[in-house]
């Protein structure tokens, strides 16, 4: 796939910091379908919380795996999202912009 013709766009900066934003209605398309399966999650959540509101022990164990389970829906939507965008470096384009000033300054 052409990097013109990825989804997603991904900006980084760093060794950690990076921004996966949504290119056109593709990529748009793409995210309200992680945030649809994420809603469905917390809609399960709620109904089965719900269903036994006074077992304080019931609703911490289903809130401590509810946790759990959208931190690893999140690790899988950066990780899918990130395959399917392309990667600019702002460290390489702030590198090669100082170089240019810096080579307007000599002349």
């Amino acid at each position: 796939m052409a990097d013109k013709d990825k989804p997603f766009v991904c900006y980084r900066q760093g060794r950690w910091a990076m921004k996966i934003m949504p290119r056109g209605g593709e990529g748009w398309r793409l995210t309200a379908m992680w945030m649809l399966s994420y809603a469905l999650l917390s809609g399960l959540y709620v109904w089965i919380v719900a269903g036994r509101p006074d077992d304080e022990t019931f609703v911490g164990q289903i809130t401590a795996g509810f946790i759990l389970v959208p931190a690893i829906w999140a690790i899988a939507m950066i990780r899918w999202m990130l395959a399917r965008a392309e990667v600019i470096n702002l460290d390489e384009l702030l590198a090669l912009k100082r170089e240019r000033e810096r080579d307007k300054g000599r002349r």
